[in-house]
């Protein structure tokens, strides 16, 4: 098994558009590794654009048409859903978190690039949460 792809969590994403050039930069830098998104991660991303920065639709659509381009997708199923209520039970995540986690594990991912979870804690002894801006 090859482990050498990488997840991001959504506000990896929503850094893109920080006034900070620093955290904007880094957050450009991961994009350019094409890594791996699911569903959850479009939806919290569209969610917080539409209501912090104000998106219309359209400016939504295009959005999620770039990411798709640019990133990995990773289908959420229904084993992916089993996956999170374990690591939930397990690690104690918040239900959206153990999603992205979970999907994060399926796909193989070494890494999931995050500012929401503990910065390098290790997950089922395959996953390295790293957060970029420490």
């Amino acid at each position: 098994m090859i482990m050498n792809e990488i997840f991001i969590d959504s506000n990896i994403i929503l850094y893109l558009m920080d006034s900070d050039s620093r955290k904007r930069s880094i957050a450009q830098n991961i994009l350019l590794l094409k890594p791996s998104i699911n569903a959850q991660v479009l939806t919290e991303v569209a969610n917080v654009c539409k209501r912090r920065f104000k998106y219309d639709k359209e400016q939504l659509l295009r959005l999620w048409t770039d990411l798709l381009g640019d990133c990995n997708f990773i289908q959420t199923s229904k084993t992916t859903f089993h996956a999170s209520i374990a690591l939930v039970k397990k690690y104690d995540f918040q239900l959206f978190d153990a999603l992205i986690v979970g999907s994060a594990l399926e796909a193989n991912c070494a890494i999931l690039y995050s500012e929401d979870m503990q910065h390098k804690m290790i997950i089922e002894n395959r996953l390295t949460v790293i957060n970029p801006f420490i």
